[in-house]
């Protein structure tokens, strides 16, 4: 019962909101102020002066206390594929935490509703915090970090940007462009530094493409998991083809707790199709009431889907004007997308995305993500349908970078971003969830390098920030890299693999490491243990083949010690490069993602479906594999 009620509350967040190696920083970067334009809802929406949206989980959860004896009943009857009793309880609950939040079928809102505050002066960070007590300061922790590096007074360097998150870009970018404006009278200031968030960052980009060049008003731009050409939830519920991928969902918590005990497992062997059927019906009966004329959805609709469901769901009279607005943007603003921020490069401003990778959409649209934003959508790269990659060889397009000394393919050859908006300015965090980049480390150290850089950096500016790189949130708990190549990639120089141990609390048993792809092996003869954070190196035997454009996946059988996490594994792929690469089949474009193991070539099709049904598959193939990489292991001489 409280896993299921954990995990319902889990997807109203999701479904109410994409929710949202530096020291001492000495640079003329700290002269600009910094304006944060943060993710979906996080803004404070007014009327008549009284405060009427404010993403509260305290009145989520005081609705869900207020009706726990019927939540008991709801969910009862979800046991035996009956939603609707409980879709309706959530449903008239949300109605009422929405009730002001309404749009006509022309997109402009039922209640005047206001944003406050709107000027420099009173959203200056040193403000809100004098008179407020912080309230409506955006991303307290990530900008308590950034207020650090401009020293004592450095809330007076921050602003906090607030929008009415319902409108769509074409009015939410002349908004930002009279606030930038504001913030640079009230300091004196040419320019200013922006750190922009999911939905702030598509803000941030439209003001880029309509005012970027006429204005030239910004410094630093670093628009982290940004929602450029749309997010896949929006497409999800107003398709209503949502279908919750359970396991996803959990690690996505997961993350954003940092936990350091994994219950993702737990899916493995637990079927919870029921959810679907519920919020189904949710979207249905209650979510797109609300959201189904907000501008914002609509331009939040990826560019593939936007012209069917235009045609299915908006009336062309009522909502002329909701569709002119959306349609300037999907047919004028986004293609040109690319252009027009490599054009604010070209002009000296600076401007940088760091997005997710390799993950599904949570609520069920299957494309390279970060869970809520796909990766096309997000950097406009190429990327192979989710559970594939490029074949063996594959070349880049370079539509956007064909200089063929850079490789902007990704280790796991699944994103080309030799296509991408920024090329050079966009890093991928594969496993970087939605949001949570104070999560990690090194996502974390990155942006911080990127707000307060003093020149234009690219992707090979820093050794320790290449532009691809795997997760070392400590829910991970263990990550992995070939000693002598950049992190991702597999070369004859390498002779070692670094293992890490991620983890800040627990003990780490490494039992095995098993690598397919590739005729090399990890020699892991006994166990090793690895204290919180310690790091060992591994021999490696065999010969890493004369070939490039290959891959190699490395995967790292573990226990932490203490923990409830029984055993873990973590797979990652590499891209080897040594040699020449095979001739590409481009008839043939994709292959699966990940190589076969030992556990699927020596079971039948049959025996696989079996355990996919009834929910074990993960688990016995991760637990046959563990062993094999240990009998492997003891084979060596």
């Amino acid at each position: 019962m409280k896993k299921t009620i954990s995990i319902i509350l889990s997807c109203l967040l999701v479904l109410t909101a994409f929710l949202p190696l530096v020291g001492a920083v000495d640079s003329s970067a700290t002269q600009y102020p910094t304006i944060i334009v943060a993710g979906y809802s996080s803004s404070n929406l007014y009327l008549d002066g009284q405060q009427v949206w404010k993403l509260n989980g305290n009145d989520i959860i005081s609705a869900v206390l207020s009706n726990i004896a019927r939540l008991g009943i709801g969910l009862g009857e979800l046991a035996f594929q009956k939603p609707k009793y409980l879709s309706d309880l959530v449903g008239n609950e949300m109605m009422k935490l929405l009730k002001y939040m309404l749009c006509n079928p022309d997109g402009s809102s039922v209640y005047p509703l206001e944003t406050w505050p709107q000027d420099a002066e009173h959203t200056q960070f040193t403000y809100l915090y004098e008179n407020f007590n912080g309230d409506n300061v955006h991303e307290r922790e990530i900008m308590a970090d950034i207020a650090n590096e401009y020293g004592a007074n450095g809330n007076d360097f921050l602003f906090s940007y607030q929008q009415d998150f319902r409108m769509g870009m074409v009015d939410c970018a002349a908004a930002l462009d009279r606030y930038i404006d504001s913030v640079r009278e009230f300091t004196g200031k040419d320019k200013v530094n922006i750190y922009a968030v999911s939905h702030g960052g598509q803000t941030v980009a439209a003001y880029l493409a309509i005012y970027g060049m006429q204005k030239n008003a910004v410094n630093n731009v670093v628009m982290t998991v940004p929602a450029i050409g749309g997010a896949a939830l929006a497409y999800d519920v107003l398709s209503e083809k949502i279908e919750f991928n359970e396991e996803e969902l959990v690690v996505f918590v997961e993350n954003g707790q940092m936990l350091e005990t994994d219950f993702n497992w737990l899916m493995k062997a637990n079927r919870l199709g029921i959810l679907d059927n519920l919020f189904k019906m949710l979207v249905h009966d209650y979510v797109k009431q609300v959201v189904g004329y907000w501008g914002s959805m609509w331009d939040f609709v990826p560019a593939a889907y936007y012209d069917e469901l235009k045609t299915q769901l908006l009336d062309p009279e009522q909502s002329a004007a909701l569709i002119e607005k959306s349609d300037e943007w999907h047919y004028n603003v986004l293609p040109k997308m690319g252009e027009s921020l490599r054009e604010c490069v070209d002009a000296g401003m600076h401007l940088y995305i760091v997005a997710g990778c390799e993950s599904p959409s949570v609520t069920g649209l299957q494309e390279q993500s970060d869970a809520i934003i796909t990766v096309a959508d997000s950097t406009g790269s190429v990327t192979a349908p989710y559970g594939l990659r490029f074949n063996d060889g594959y070349r880049q397009v370079g539509t956007a970078c064909d200089d063929p000394s850079h490789n902007h393919l990704s280790p796991g050859m699944t994103i080309d971003a030799s296509a991408a908006y920024l090329p050079e300015q966009t890093w991928f965090i594969a496993g970087y969830y939605h949001g949570m980049t104070w999560k990690d480390d090194y996502s974390m150290n990155l942006c911080k390098t990127l707000i307060f850089s003093d020149s234009l950096v690219d992707v090979r500016t820093f050794r320790q920030y290449p532009q691809f790189k795997d997760s070392t949130n400590r829910n991970y708990s263990v990550h992995a890299a070939f000693d002598h190549s950049v992190e991702g990639y597999l070369s004859g120089e390498d002779t070692s693999l670094v293992i890490t141990n991620l983890s800040r609390k627990y003990k780490m048993r490494v039992a095995s490491v098993s690598v397919d792809g590739v005729d090399i092996r990890v020699n892991v003869t006994k166990v090793i243990y690895l204290d919180p954070l310690e790091s060992v190196s591994v021999k490696i035997t065999g010969t890493v083949p004369n070939v490039s454009l290959v891959t190699a996946d490395v995967t790292v059988n573990y226990t932490l010690v203490g923990s409830a996490t029984p055993v873990g594994a973590r797979t990652q792929t590499f891209t080897v490069m040594n040699g020449t690469a095979p001739a590409y089949d481009a008839s043939n474009p994709y292959t699966a993602a990940k190589h076969t193991t030992d556990f699927d070539g020596k079971t039948s099709d049959a025996g696989r479906a079996v355990l996919e049904k009834t929910g074990f598959l993960a688990w016995i193939r991760m637990l046959i594999n563990r062993f094999a990489a240990i009998l492997k292991a003891l084979r060596i001489k």
